[in-house]
């Protein structure tokens, strides 16, 4: 174990799960990560990894649960997607 792995754990923070920690349970950013793209109209992987300071593969995976809920649109040719509803409806 890591130093900085085990100051993650003492912590207690979220944001420093790793993905095979996750299990195919919901993420705990989830429904803030939601909130944070609506809110913004306009997004990108990058942006969600910035705000919530974590890594590629975990925002493109909040990303990617949110298409699968029907929050957004599949990627398009130019690599946009659309908010096809917000998380409160």
């Amino acid at each position: 174990e890591g130093i900085l792995e085990g100051a993650a754990v003492l912590s207690g923070d979220k944001n420093s799960l790793k993905s095979d920690e996750l299990d195919g349970e919901k993420d705990p950013i989830y429904d803030e990560a939601v909130h944070f793209v609506v809110s913004q109209k306009k997004y990108s992987i990058s942006a969600v990894q910035r705000q919530f300071r974590v890594g590629y593969n975990r925002a493109a995976r909040l990303i990617e649960d949110m298409e699968k809920a029907g929050l957004l649109s599949p990627m398009q040719s130019n690599g946009s997607r659309s908010i096809l509803r917000t998380g409160e409806e």
